[in-house]
Parts: C-alpha cells; sequence; structure tokens
C-alpha cells in the first residue's frame, strides 16, 4: 500500500495553515507568498523538492529533511502558536504474519508468547529542535535535533532516516487511536538530558582548546610584562637613591602591574565559554505500529504482555519492565503474574514470601491510551 502525503505535502500545508499562498509550476517546484513572521512582510519565496528541478528554477530552495527552510517552517508553526505535527507516511500492515516475526525480535524465558490480535495505533514521537550558541572570544551556533519517544519517553535514533524512506503527510491516511503521550514538562526534560549527554564531549574538547589558547596568550603577555618591568627596574637601580626619577619610575611600575592585571582578565574573558541554548521547534511525528496483547505462559505461572510492531524498522520495540523500569528484549513471568526481565525474575526467584506465598508484582499490561 502506497501512503500519500510527503514532505513536499507537508510543507505547503504548513505554508498555507501560516497564511501563506503556495501555486504549484511544475512537479516538485511551488511559487510561494509567505511572511517569516507577523510583522515580517510577505515575499514570494520558490521552493523545489527535487533536486532535479533546480536546473528550471536555479534561484530555488531545496527542502529537505532537516533543511534550513524547512526547519524554519517548523519553527514558526511553533511560534505562532499552532501544533506543528506531521504524520509518517509508512502503512502499519496487517497483523497476518507478523506476531511471528514480532516474537523472534525477543527472547521469552521459561515462556512461550502467545499473541492476540494485533491492532494499528498511532504512536507519537517529539523532534526537539535545539539551537545551540557557543559565545567566547567567537560566535559559532549549531542545530541539534533530538528523537523522543512520546509514549515512554525511550530516546528514538534514525527518525531521519525513517522520514527520508517514507515521507511525511500532514495528516492522518487513515483514522487510528492514538496512545497516551507523556506530559509535555516531562519529555522536554528527557531531551534537554539527551542534549546535555551528546554536547559534553564538545564542550570538553572546547574547553581544552580554549584553555590551551588562553595559557599560550597569558604565557606571552606575562613574558612581554615581566621584560618591561626588568627594564625598568634595571633604570631605576642605575639612578642615585636620592633622585627624583626613582619615584617617577617607581610610579610607572605599578602602571605596567595593573595593565597587565588587566590584560590577564582580558583574556580570561576572551577564553571562557559560555553556552546558550534554546528550543526552537517540537515537531510531534505520528507513526502507526501494531500493538499485540497477548500473554507469556510458562510450565507454572502466567502473565499478561503487550508488544508493538514497528513497521519502519521492522522489528518489535523494546518492552518495559514493570519491575526495575528498564527496556529489554528478554522477557518472562514471575510467580505473581507479572512480567519481568531477567535481572528481575533472579531476584524475584531469590526474594523471601510469607506462608509459601508469592510477593505481590505489577501486572505487566500496557497502557494504550
Amino acid at each position: 500500500m502506497k501512503v500519500p502525503g510527503g514532505i513536499e505535502a507537508f510543507t505547503i500545508a504548513a505554508v498555507e495553515a501560516l497564511e501563506g499562498v503556495a501555486e504549484k509550476q511544475a512537479d516538485g517546484l511551488y511559487t510561494i507568498l509567505w511572511a517569516e513572521g507577523p510583522t515580517a512582510q510577505p515575499e514570494t519565496r520558490h521552493l523545489a523538492f527535487d533536486p532535479e528541478v533546480l536546473d528550471d528554477d536555479p534561484e530555488a530552495e531545496l527542502v529537505t529533511i532537516a533543511s534550513p527552510t524547512l526547519e524554519r517552517i517548523i519553527a514558526h508553526a511553533t511560534a505562532s502558536g499552532r501544533v506543528a505535527r506531521a504524520f509518517l507516511g509508512v502503512a502499519p500492515g496487517g497483523p497476518q504474519g507478523v506476531a511471528e516475526r514480532l516474537a523472534r525480535a525477543y527472547r521469552f524465558v521459561d515462556s512461550a508468547w502467545i499473541p492476540g490480535d494485533g491492532r494499528p495505533w498511532f504512536f507519537p514521537s517529539g523532534i526537539f529542535l535545539f539551537r545551540m550558541q557557543y559565545l567566547c572570544d567567537s560566535r559559532e551556533e549549531e542545530l541539534v535535533e533530538v528523537g523522543v519517544n512520546l509514549t515512554d519517553g525511550r530516546i528514538v535514533r534514525r527518525l531521519d532516516e525513517a522520514i527520508e524512506r517514507y515521507g511525511l503527510s500532514p495528516g492522518p491516511w487513515e483514522p487510528l487511536p492514538t496512545v497516551e503521550e507523556l506530559p509535555v514538562g516531562q519529555t522536554y526534560g528527557i531531551a534537554s538530558a539527551e542534549l546535555e549527554r551528546r554536547i559534553l564531549s564538545t564542550l570538553g574538547n572546547r574547553r581544552r582548546h580554549l584553555e590551551w589558547r588562553l595559557e599560550r596568550e597569558s604565557g606571552r603577555a606575562a613574558a612581554y610584562y615581566a621584560e618591561l618591568l626588568r627594564e625598568l627596574r634595571e633604570g631605576q637601580n642605575a639612578l642615585p637613591a636620592d633622585d627624583p626619577g626613582r619615584l617617577r619610575l617607581e610610579s610607572k611600575a605599578r602602571a605596567i602591574e595593573m595593565e597587565q592585571e588587566g590584560r590577564l582578565a582580558e583574556l580570561r574573558g576572551k577564553y571562557r565559554l559560555e553556552v546558550h541554548v534554546s528550543l526552537l521547534s517540537v515537531l510531534r511525528l505520528y507513526q502507526p505500529k501494531l500493538v499485540f496483547r497477548g500473554r507469556l505462559a510458562g510450565k507454572t505461572h502466567k502473565a499478561e504482555i503487550t508488544l508493538v510492531w514497528d513497521p519502519a524498522e521492522n522489528t518489535g520495540e523494546p518492552a518495559r519492565c514493570p519491575l526495575c523500569s528498564g527496556f529489554t528484549y528478554q522477557l518472562g513471568p514471575t510467580r505473581s503474574g507479572a512480567v519481568a526481565c531477567p535481572p528481575c525474575l533472579e531476584r524475584a526467584a531469590l526474594k523471601p514470601t510469607l506462608s509459601g506465598r508469592s510477593p505481590r508484582g505489577h501486572g505487566g499490561r500496557r497502557r494504550n491510551g
């Protein structure tokens, strides 16, 4: 099944939602009248969605994934108070044959998975676009995208590859239920923590480089002023003790020392790194996935479990262990009827019980909104 839509349809819909006008000139080539901001004057621009059409209009802006033009449109859509959202153009497919493929993505400990019916749901992900500004003796900017699964808080990678492969649609090609999202503040915190983790190495390298430059420049400045003071002291010592020139040279020496302190402070400020982080936009990306409710059946224990098939990656999504909240592809039933990862299964087996009763566990049912 071919799902309609793509970056072209998404961009034109976003421009029109921002009260712009789009006119198609040829396949993959548009002329738009659009104002970048509420106070800006409308201007005519040409957008190309296929590199080959640039031969017909070399002045056109090529719109691709992560291109500056697309990012500006998303940023303005977000700043305007409208929700920037798109739908990944991949069909979920039917559940026939998928359950067997889904089961192969996991290792079930001393149990077998008995799947129920599969049903497609929309799963939202958030693409947080951050702008990093590095301020020191120069100013540099960097754009960093962080993808977060908005239903469970996992960091999602390779979203750009999935978008490039399947395209975007401004609306759902088929009405499907949507999985409940985590609170916005929580997902933003997850994205911010991931951003910090990613840039730690970059910041460390930048700081080390600046410290090396500061040390080199400070050494040169210290040597320069030391030579000035040495020459001044030699001249001062050559004068008689009662010569008034000695006082003038002493005053000059203090001025040189103050100038040196000022120069070193200037260098420390010049090579001090400041980092400003701002969130430019958030794109909510909705992807259809197949949800299978079923149960794990062991020799003596059973547990309900829901597994999710990702048609874009052609594999199952990691399940969350309800005991430790970790994500895993290895699962088994506990004596209490919960599902757990191998370490939690071992801890549950070793945990003492009262009067032969099993410890109370958590259900393995996954919320789907």
